[in-house]
């Protein structure tokens, strides 16, 4: 069964790939992709472990819980798995597999706000954060610092600095994965780090008000 090959829990959570090398091409996914697409289950077991890291680190920065994002991730590969006979590889595999696993990460909050556990996490968090501010300072250097309040973005505006900064996509991939013009990505880029950039002045503002 497919499910024997998924997926192996990556060994640290929401890692920035910016700068990381890649150890394999397009031209070596096109031809696992056809294996796969003629039913060679090995071969689409290489596509997952190629592939599961970066799928996994946009679903979580999405979900921002753990155990969550492995079960999207699973769910994900599933599907492509389920849906590779329809991939025309007419876009990179990559680009078709992110919007996969877009689609899903958004149809896991769609079912929080039903339940309504975001707006309880949300307002817990809103309870202990000032508690938390000196102790986050100390554990963790600037860069963690700045993915903690991406986390706290709206997820229209999370997703495009995932995609765009830590993913390097670029704006065509983008529209590709998110199905929304150029125009309107490039809108929500810059409200996103017009709201980052406040939300950290405004961290610095109470950290330096404390000390």
């Amino acid at each position: 069964m497919m499910s024997e090959y998924l997926l192996q829990p990556p060994q640290s959570i929401g890692i920035s790939l910016t700068g990381v090398a890649s150890t394999f091409t397009d031209q070596d996914d096109v031809a696992l992709v056809i294996a796969s697409q003629s039913g060679d289950q090995d071969a689409f077991a290489v596509l997952v472990q190629r592939h599961q890291r970066r799928v996994f680190n946009l679903v979580y920065r999405m979900l921002q819980q753990y155990d969550e994002a492995n079960e999207v991730t699973q769910e994900t590969f599933l599907a492509a798995w389920q849906g590779l006979r329809s991939f025309r590889r007419d876009a990179r595999f990559t680009t078709w597999l992110h919007r996969i696993a877009y689609n899903c990460a958004l149809k896991q909050l769609e079912q929080r706000k039903k339940d309504s556990a975001l707006q309880v996490a949300m307002q817990a968090e809103a309870v202990d954060s000032d508690e938390r501010i000196g102790a986050e300072l100390e554990a963790h250097d600037r860069q963690a610092i700045v993915r903690e309040h991406i986390s706290t973005l709206p997820a229209k505006y999370r997703v495009v600095l995932v995609l765009r900064h830590l993913q390097e996509m670029t704006y065509e991939e983008m529209a590709e994965i998110l199905t929304m013009p150029i125009g309107t990505i490039k809108t929500h880029l810059f409200r996103a780090r017009n709201l980052l950039k406040e939300r950290l002045e405004a961290f610095d503002q109470e950290w330096k008000t404390k000390g």
